[in-house]
């Protein structure tokens, strides 16, 4: 229950939070590692009283055998306990900054994995993985201190178990008046300091666990006590018959900005219109988006809208993990079908889907990775669709930017932000002839169009006035007209659409138990060194523990002289065994755990990043975040000190029954029934909580995945009004994942009553054969006997438990072996032969007649595709949606392996390279999708490499226009005022969390910048640019920048340029030098050159 409610809660705050708030991996890590550690809360207080109650019970028993003796070990408790008042005061602050560092790792890596295209597109692997395996090292130092508390905590504890019945029984020895010790008195005193020895040693245990469980219920509570998003609307639905929202007045300037982003804004939005508002990159376009959302709240002012349900598409398109049938109609189980047809065939999605496998009913993976950029987008638009009844449609920026959800929904309110920008003007005709009537543009259409420029709305004009200013006004704004070049082309598919398959649960349950494999996986990663020390330390205390009891057998029988030996001796065991104790401690925190984690870790996180991109649309991005967060947790906390149980526990089992069997032969005959009986429970038991556990790991996986499909589609989910909807879906994953875990729990309890019924038979069967041979049995075997019997309860019963537990975690060793094992290498398939020192240094491109697809199986993208560029070419690539232009990218970056034909760079043919290497030192590319990892610094994200001074990442910013933006949002000074190096240095180590959110066209500067970082530090390298839909985002103004860049920047450099739209970059093009190059259904029909 208390799983279940923390997650619902988490995941309820995660719907109501700002989205700058939402976007961490805060809410992750919360259900992978804290709530994990607050699972068994209730069990731990229970535990605790009744403990408790066990050491006063047993304290007043002990008083009536030896006397005021019995309360030396109340008095060690309490000298034991200032060390628990040590762990209280510095515990949690150390569990707080390993949960914090681990919050970051987890962070970085989940920005890594999804934006792993654009990512191994810039050719960034290697400088992401030096960054994670950083904040990897980072996060176990921080580990340390705490682990360092665990060793020393856990010494006290087991001093107290193991040293006060030393003490007490050594104390009680040597004041007794009698000549010899008394067996019954010393093995009765004996189990009755075990009753309170063990009781107060087990409350101590849980003392740390306390601690940190409060450390974890603090995080979660500072989480879900952040302040709620306010929505500052007002609602006022009896304005919905003719006037639909009203901006009045509205100033928005968050607290880090010196001036406003919108001032004093007010425009009327009515029913049936069309508003187009239109601006540079940055202007504040997406902010009035937000505020007439309710994302943002305005300083002055005020916003009144008739419903708050609105149709909203984002810059970027976000699509959650789900059928697309189920994406267009909202998550509704029986949608209009009628109407769905109608939006399918005006976003011109029907032949896409007669494309897919499983049509429309095919699976949506990481946000669309298996889809091209303009199939998400008219997926998008589909649930935007109008309505048959008027409605009011307000288009952000140029152009539009996404598509059938829009359609589909039928809201009156449709908050469009750039939403078409990558299609081509085929697509765009279809569309917009569809839905709005035949335009040839964009801006006849709107009733009104408005500037906004300087913070304000400086123009509105409508459109179809024949004012000869208003004519002026409009031709002011940043206008692209469409082309219609390939306006009646048939749309295809990027790539086929695979099913989601995750085989974790049917690979766990076919392995075998005891599985050596995985043993010497996981052995390996520790170091066989360190696995001795364990075992050494284990076997140590083993011995000791066990041992000790004969000891006080022999003092027993032995006559007044030779007390003070054998007492002696049992002190010196005893101690062996606190020492060896504390050593398996040490051992299993210090070294295995840091070095096991290490090595997972690094290992993992070099096969994901190495994996070809097909890995990445086939496999569910919850499932991959699961082995970076639960299985590396499983190995960081659990596996160690699991494995030093287990090891224990098999070491004492052996010292006791050999005891057991010295001193009552006979019992050997027990010894094969105890053992059959336990090897069926453990048999039965194991092979049915590994099953429930991994079909609980499983369905946790759509946990994760609902978690991150809320965090990325925030804004969409709330516009549209889906916030319950999610929730239900959440719950409904939640409850699935919940029913395995609660059938374990009940799995364990049953093991342990059977755990007690089979040794309280074999306490009888011993007591048995005692009377029976009454005249063989002294009272020394006899408290030997039971005292080992009482233990063995324990041992075995924790045996079994650590075994199947052992085994269970050895599922995370498992998971993360398969990937290791049998995820594609991108090396595997790629050369390992290294380019000369100066390749390339012309960037001569040869394309000879390659062809692709996308998998063995499916038909071909690129068909003898040919195309030579010679050194300092620039080529434009145009073609409708699903021409190939993106598969001939990825061709390029051997992200896709052509089945024939070669690809070579300066007569170096790349197949024979390794694919980082081609695309680190062969390529500079600039991804359509903009790509920056959060919790990184902004100097690690323009220069991954750290190959470019201060001064020139300052360059790059100010040469496209960034770098006001980027100053002007921090509380750093002028740079001006102070000393530049040392104020640079400070703000470009800030991480890119500390600034505000890029836009989409902000995104793309940002790219810029770092391409030009990457030219310079090439030089004199010729590496060949490739820019996908670089400008697809930027208003004419900003495009002028590219343009320019492409004139003087990028002068010498070979470019491919992929583009739907041409117009704006094509005056950087070279008569008789440069070309266009069409593509069609896979094949380049022509290469025109610049007239």
């Amino acid at each position: 229950m208390v799983r279940g409610a923390l997650i619902g809660l988490i995941h309820h705050t995660s719907l109501n939070l700002t989205y700058e708030k939402s976007q961490g991996s805060s809410a992750l890590t919360l259900i992978t590692s804290d709530i994990d550690s607050i699972e068994s809360v209730g069990e731990t207080f229970h535990e605790t009283w009744a403990r408790l109650v066990e050491v006063v019970a047993g304290t007043v028993l002990l008083a009536s055998r030896i006397q005021w003796f019995a309360f030396l070990p109340l008095a060690i408790i309490f000298a034991c306990s200032r060390m628990s008042a040590y762990v209280a005061k510095h515990l949690e602050n150390r569990q707080k900054a390993w949960n914090e560092a681990t919050q970051s790792r987890i962070a970085a890596t989940t920005s890594t994995l999804e934006g792993i295209k654009s990512l191994k597109i810039m050719g960034m692997e290697g400088a992401v993985q030096s960054q994670i395996l950083h904040l990897r090292s980072k996060e176990i130092q921080t580990s340390k201190p705490f682990r360092w508390i665990l060793v020393a905590y856990n010494a006290s504890a087991n001093a107290l178990g193991i040293l006060a019945p030393v003490l007490t029984l050594i104390l009680f020895a040597m004041s007794s008046k009698s000549d010899r010790l008394q067996a019954d008195q010393i093995f009765t005193s004996l189990a009755l300091l075990a009753m309170v020895t063990h009781p107060a040693n087990m409350v101590m245990t849980l003392i740390p666990r306390a601690i940190s469980v409060m450390s974890n219920f603090d995080r979660i509570q500072t989480y879900i006590s952040q302040p709620s998003i306010q929505d500052s609307r007002e609602y006022s639905p009896h304005d919905r018959i003719q006037r639909l929202a009203t901006i009045q007045d509205i100033t928005i300037q968050p607290s880090s900005l010196a001036n406003p982003i919108l001032l004093d804004v007010s425009q009327p939005l009515d029913r049936g219109e069309i508003l187009i508002c239109a601006g540079a990159v940055g202007s504040g376009k997406t902010t009035l988006a937000m505020a007439i959302l309710g994302e943002v709240t305005s300083t002055k002012g005020s916003i009144s809208v008739s419903s708050r349900k609105i149709a909203y598409c984002a810059q970027g398109p976000w699509l959650p993990s789900v059928a697309i049938r189920e994406a267009i109609s909202g998550h509704l189980v029986d949608p209009d079908i009628e109407w769905y047809n109608t939006v399918i065939e005006a976003c011109g999605l029907e032949s896409d889907f007669e494309s897919f496998v499983g049509g429309d009913m095919a699976l949506i993976e990481n946000n669309g990775m298996n889809l091209s950029g303009g199939q998400k987008q008219r997926i998008v638009w589909a649930f935007l669709l109008a309505p048959p009844h008027l409605h009011t449609s307000i288009f952000l920026t140029k152009a539009f930017k996404a598509l059938a959800r829009a359609v589909y929904s039928k809201y009156e309110i449709l908050v469009l932000d750039d939403p078409l920008s990558a299609l081509d003007p085929a697509v765009t005709d279809h569309i917009v002839q569809r839905l709005l009537g035949p335009r040839e543009d964009l801006f006849p259409i709107a009733d009104r169009v408005l500037l906004l420029q300087d913070s304000r709305l400086h123009l509105q004009v409508p459109t179809h006035s024949q004012d000869p200013k208003a004519s002026a006004g409009v031709s002011e704004l940043p206008e692209k007209p469409f082309s219609s070049a390939a306006r009646h082309e048939t749309p295809t598919v990027a790539a086929p659409i695979r099913k989601l398959h995750l085989n974790d649960a049917a690979d766990e349950i076919s392995r075998r138990t005891g599985d050596l494999a995985i043993y010497d996986y996981y052995i390996n990663a520790i170091g066989r060194t360190n696995v001795f020390i364990l075992l050494a330390c284990t076997a140590g205390f083993a011995f000791g523990s066990t041992f000790a009891q004969y000891v006080l057998k022999w003092a027993t029988e032995s006559p007044p002289e030779s007390l003070a030996f054998y007492m002696s001796l049992y002190a010196a065991v005893s101690s062996v065994a606190w020492i060896a104790t504390s050593g398996s401690t040490w051992s299993a925190q210090m070294i295995i755990a840091v070095n096991s984690g290490a090595v997972l870790h690094a290992n993992l996180l070099d096969r994901i990043l190495k994996a070809p991109l097909s890995y990445f649309t086939d496999t569910d991005l919850g499932a991959i975040v699961n082995r970076f967060g639960q299985d590396l947790n499983v190995v960081d906390k659990h596996l160690s000190p699991t494995l030093a149980n287990f090891n224990t526990q098999i070491f004492k089992l052996a010292m006791q029954l050999i005891l057991l069997l010295k001193i009552r032969p006979v019992m050997a005959v027990t010894v094969p029934v105890c053992a059959i009986c336990v090897y069926f429970i453990q048999r039965i038991y194991l092979r049915t909580s590994r099953q429930l556990r991994f079909l609980e790991l499983e369905s946790r996986s759509s946990v994760f995945t609902n978690f991150l499909d809320t965090a990325s589609g925030i804004v969409t989910i709330r516009a549209f009004g889906w916030k319950d909807k999610f929730e239900d879906e959440n719950v409904k994953s939640l409850d699935l994942s919940q029913k395995p875990f609660y059938i374990l729990l009940c799995l364990q309890c049953w093991l342990k009553m059977i755990m007690d019924c089979i040794i309280a038979t074999f306490a009888v069967i011993l007591i048995a054969f005692t009377v029976l041979y009454r005249n063989t049995t002294t009272g020394s075997d006899l408290g030997v006997a039971l005292n080992l019997l009482i233990v063995a309860n324990t041992t075995l019963l924790r045996l079994v438990q650590t075994w199947t537990s052992l085994e269970t975690s050895l599922g995370s060793i498992s998971r993360l072996k398969s990937i290791q094992d049998c995820v594609p290498s991108e090396d595997d398939v790629g050369g390992t032969i290294d380019p000369d020192l100066q390749w390339p240094s012309s960037g001569n491109l040869q394309v000879n007649g390659i062809s692709v697809s996308y998998s063995e199986s499916a038909a071909l993208s690129l068909s003898d595709l040919s195309l030579t560029i010679n050194p300092g070419q620039k080529v434009i690539v145009i073609g409708r949606t699903g021409s190939g232009k993106s598969t001939l990218m990825l061709s390029l970056l051997q992200l896709l392996r052509p089945r024939q034909g070669t690809i070579s760079i300066d007569d170096v043919n790349i197949g024979y390279l390794s694919p980082r290497t081609v695309r680190k030192r062969g390529f500079i590319a600039v991804p359509q999708d903009g790509f920056s990892i959060p919790t990184a610094s902004l100097r690690f994200n323009l220069d991954p490499y750290h190959t470019s001074s201060d001064q020139d990442i300052l360059w790059s910013l100010r040469r496209t226009g960034l770098w006001d933006k980027i100053h002007s949002t921090t509380a750093i000074p002028t740079v001006e005022k102070i000393n530049m190096d040392i104020d640079t240095r400070s703000l470009l180590d800030l991480p890119m969390s500390s600034f505000l959110p890029f836009s989409t066209g902000q995104l793309q500067l940002f790219a810029l910048s770092r391409t030009l970082l990457r030219i310079r530090s090439s030089e004199p390298h010729k590496p060949v640019i490739i820019l996908d839909e670089a400008s697809s985002s930027l208003d004419s103004e900003t495009e002028s920048i590219l343009t320019d860049m492409l004139r003087h920047d990028l002068q010498g450099h070979t470019i491919v340029m992929i583009a739907h739209r041409v117009e704006g970059i094509t005056g950087a093009m070279r008569p008789g030098v440069d070309a266009i190059a069409t593509m069609q259904d896979g094949k380049l029909q022509t290469v025109t050159l610049m007239g």
